[in-house]
């Protein structure tokens, strides 16, 4: 948990993270609306710590990179106190389904999908919760 002097890092903010950010159209930076975090941004391309996070801004369709899958700083998102597992059922689905249907770049959305899985199963009962999964608040 952040301290109000502490500035957010990506480690603030692993991996189905529910945060709020305004996504980037055209150069210019929107309304802040939901997402979800995707990876940390890195790889073989992009040695050293990671210093941005992609992002899913999934209000706004099916993942597509560069539409409304996005690197963000970390302090351009602020983290909400909800998680897949207990987010609105509705918004739940829409998540589901949309990422059945969308698309990422290289493989960022392996560990989303696994996570989405997981959140499925026990919000189904077909898994009991798993105490490493519950990460309920992030709020600085």
């Amino acid at each position: 948990m952040l301290t109000t002097d502490q500035k957010p890092t990506v480690q603030d903010f692993p991996t189905a993270t529910l945060v709020v950010g305004g996504p980037w159209f055209r150069g210019r930076q929107l309304d802040s609306r939901p997402a979800v975090v995707v990876c940390p941004l890195g790889g073989p391309d992009l040695p050293g710590e990671p210093t941005m996070v992609v992002v899913w801004f999934f209000t706004l369709g099916a993942p597509e990179p560069g539409d409304n899958v996005q690197a963000m700083f970390p302090h351009e998102l602020t983290p909400l106190d909800d998680t897949l597992t207990t987010m609105n059922p509705d918004v739940f689905r829409d998540i589901v389904c949309s990422l059945r249907r969308g698309r990422f770049a290289y493989d960022d959305g392996v560990q989303l999908r696994a996570t989405v899985r997981r959140a499925w199963r026990e919000r189904t009962g077909l898994a009991d919760a798993d105490p490493a999964e519950r990460h309920t608040s992030h709020r600085s």
